[in-house]
C-alpha cells in the first residue's frame, strides 16, 4: 500500500495529489496522512467519486484515510 502525506498541505492541493495517484494506479491501495478533518471529509468524496472504498482512522493528531 503506498503512503502519500499530504500533512501541511491547503486545499485543493492534497485532494490534486490523491486524484493524480489513483489515475496513475486506479487499483493501488492508498494510506493518505493528513492533519486536517476538512482533507479527511474531501478525499472520502474524493474516493466515493472515483468508486473506490474509504475509511478514516485517528492516528494520534492526524487522520489516515485508507483508499481501496
Amino acid at each position: 500500500m503506498k503512503e502519500i502525506d499530504v500533512r501541511g498541505l491547503s486545499c485543493p492541493e492534497p485532494v490534486l495529489i490523491v486524484m493524480d495517484e489513483m489515475d496513475a494506479a486506479p487499483k493501488e491501495p492508498l494510506a493518505v496522512l493528513s492533519d486536517a478533518a476538512h482533507t479527511r471529509d474531501n478525499l472520502l468524496k474524493l474516493a466515493h467519486e472515483y468508486h473506490r472504498e474509504a475509511s478514516a482512522e485517528m492516528r494520534g493528531k492526524d487522520y489516515v484515510i485508507t483508499i481501496r
